[in-house]
C-alpha cells in the first residue's frame, strides 16, 4: 500500500514536471481495463484510440486540478468516461451509420457479443455502473468517485441495471 502511494505521488510529480511519458506508461499498464470501458461506449477501434489520446492530453493539461493524489485513478477514469460520452454524443449528432468493426479478440474473450448487445439496451446510467463494477472490477466506492454520485445511487443503479438486464435476457429466451 505504501509503495503504491509513493508510486502514485511520483507519477503525479512527473506529470506536473511535463513528463507525459510517465502517464502514458501508467495508462499502458491499464490499457485492457480502459479499452473495455471505451469499447462498451463507442464500438469502434479508432474512436477508442481517440478517447485514449484525448484523455492523455486532458490529464497532462489538468493535472494541477487534482485535489487529492489518492484519487488519481478515479480522476483519470472520470475524464476517460467523459470522453467516451463526448464521442457518443458526437456520433448521435452526426447520425452516420458506419461499418461494423471487427471486435478485438481480448474484448471477445471477456465480454460476449450477446451480453454487449443486451447491455446496450439499458440506459447509460445503468450500463456504465454495471460495466465499471463487473467488467472492470471497481468497488462501489470507486464507482461513486468516478461518476461523482453518492454510493447509494451507485448501488441502486447496479441493482436496477441488473434487474433490467435480467428482464431483457429472459424475454428473449
Amino acid at each position: 500500500m505504501i509503495g503504491n502511494k509513493f508510486m502514485k505521488k511520483t507519477l503525479i510529480k512527473k506529470i506536473k514536471n511535463n513528463d507525459i511519458d510517465a502517464f502514458v506508461d501508467w495508462l499502458d499498464h491499464r490499457k485492457n481495463k480502459y479499452y473495455k470501458i471505451a469499447w462498451a461506449y463507442v464500438h469502434n477501434h479508432h474512436d477508442v484510440e481517440d478517447v485514449f489520446q484525448i484523455t492523455i492530453m486532458k490529464v497532462y493539461e489538468n493535472i494541477h486540478q487534482l485535489k487529492e493524489e489518492k484519487y488519481f485513478e478515479t480522476w483519470v477514469t472520470s475524464i476517460f468516461l467523459n470522453e467516451c460520452r463526448n464521442i457518443v454524443r458526437k456520433q448521435k449528432r452526426e447520425t452516420v451509420v458506419g461499418d461494423s468493426e471487427v471486435i478485438e479478440s481480448s474484448y471477445q474473450e471477456s465480454f460476449s457479443i450477446e451480453l454487449k448487445e443486451e447491455l446496450n439496451r439499458l440506459e447509460d446510467i445503468h450500463k456504465e455502473a454495471i460495466l465499471l463494477k463487473y467488467i472492470n472490477g471497481y468497488s462501489q466506492e470507486e464507482i461513486a468517485e468516478i461518476l461523482q454520485v453518492p454510493i447509494g445511487t451507485v448501488k441502486s443503479r447496479i441493482y436496477r441495471g441488473l434487474k433490467l438486464l435480467k428482464e431483457v435476457m429472459n424475454k428473449e429466451v
